[in-house]
């Protein structure tokens, strides 16, 4: 008895040591693949079933065996021969029913409940996750998205959206201010909108532009950012409640007479407040270690020297020429041509009082010039007024850094 009882211990284990490899293997795949590429009932059964492998191997140890006869023959020995055999068997019968019967049993069940769970799990449960991967799908057609997209909008506001592409909010999109616009274009589809009844956010407040374009100390400085009561104390506007849309036009804010995308590259141009949160003094005394800072004035001396004694010393070479970031090594400039950007500060307007720069009334200043002036631009006049003119400028930028 003892040869096949080995042959049976050893099948048991090998069955018990491929069914645990198959469940680490089914383990891994799965947290692999972050989805059920097995499941978790496929690697709770096969679990079940190396356990069940494991103690068949462990019931059938000769040695175990052997031991239990041993122990058993001294109370057998006053028996007689014939019931002594039939008890000897009954135990041994009994014995491997124990593990054999609840094995069946299990493994039936473990075969019943996959064939179970494949006819009653859908066929896209786990492609995407444990969950049924249709039900993406049936999400997404359940409702008709909020938000349209920009080409939905420029299909009916086709000016706002041309001068929106080419200006600094062009890579914003339209629903970023507005909020959602699937409203506004039933109500639109319908007819006519009374008034009133846009169904779509209108940002009449200048707190719907300081959302972004509030001074932050977590902001780059790259970004655009003011201090409200400072900003308005420059340009004299008395009223603080003001909106923003009085000055800029949301679609357009920086009125760039060409697409941001055709401004000049120019390597990255960095500020003091890029790592200082305040901005040290002017004249203080810069460490021998400190990191060097790109400025204008490296390689526009000349330009930067004249700057400081014209009218505009103290408005700064980034305040006209703006900055887009594009990468960590590379901005673009923008060099105003527009009037209207000239206008932002200098613009007559009810709501400026003592304080503002130096006003007039557009284009009614242009006209009183003369005839023939409707191309002229506020720079063809008073360029000398902020630096060096354009011939000059360019032969200062190739003089090179002081």
């Amino acid at each position: 008895m003892s040869r096949p009882a080995t042959l049976r211990t050893w099948i048991a284990f090998v069955a018990g040591a491929g069914l645990i490899a198959g469940v680490i293997v089914m383990v891994r795949a799965d947290a692999a693949a972050g989805r059920p590429v097995f499941g978790p009932a496929t690697i709770a059964v096969t679990g079940a079933l190396a356990v069940l492998a494991v103690t068949i191997g462990l019931a059938s140890l000769p040695g175990r065996r052997r031991s239990r006869e041993a122990a058993a023959t001294i109370g057998r020995a006053a028996l007689p021969e014939h019931r002594r055999l039939t008890e000897a068997a009954d135990e041994t019968r009994g014995a491997w029913f124990h593990v054999v019967r609840p094995a069946v049993v299990l493994t039936a069940a473990a075969v019943a409940g996959l064939a179970g769970r494949a006819l009653l799990v859908p066929d896209s449960y786990g492609r995407f996750g444990y969950y049924r991967g249709d039900a993406v799908r049936e999400a997404m057609s359940a409702a008709a998205p909020s938000h349209q997209g920009v080409a939905i909008c420029a299909g009916c506001h086709p000016s706002e959206a041309a001068r929106h592409a080419k200006d600094m909010h062009g890579g914003i999109e339209c629903e970023s201010c507005h909020g959602a616009g699937a409203d506004h274009l039933a109500a639109v589809s319908r007819g006519p909108l009374p008034a009133g009844e846009a169904h779509v956010f209108v940002p009449e407040t200048r707190e719907s532009c300081l959302w972004c374009h509030r001074r932050l100390a977590a902001r780059p400085s790259a970004f655009p950012q003011i201090d409200p009561a400072e900003h308005y104390g420059l340009l004299g506007v008395s009223d603080a409640a003001t909106p923003c849309m009085k000055c800029h036009d949301p679609h357009e804010p920086l009125f760039l007479d060409r697409p941001l995308r055709e401004a000049r590259l120019h390597p990255v141009i960095q500020q003091c407040r890029d790592c200082h949160g305040m901005p040290p003094a002017p004249d203080a005394p810069r460490p021998d270690d400190h990191p060097v800072v790109f400025e204008c004035r490296y390689c526009h001396s000349e330009v930067a020297a004249d700057a400081a004694r014209r009218d505009h010393a103290a408005v700064g070479c980034r305040l006209c020429h703006q900055i887009h970031r594009e990468s960590d090594t590379a901005v673009r400039i923008v060099m105003h041509r527009d009037p209207r950007f000239c206008l932002l500060c200098h613009g007559a307007s009810p709501f400026r009082g003592p304080g503002s720069p130096p006003l007039v009334e557009w284009p009614a200043h242009r006209d009183r010039m003369g005839d023939g002036l409707q191309s002229v631009k506020c720079i063809d006049c008073h360029l000398d007024r902020i630096h060096l003119r354009t011939p000059d400028l360019r032969r200062a930028a190739a003089g090179g850094a002081p």
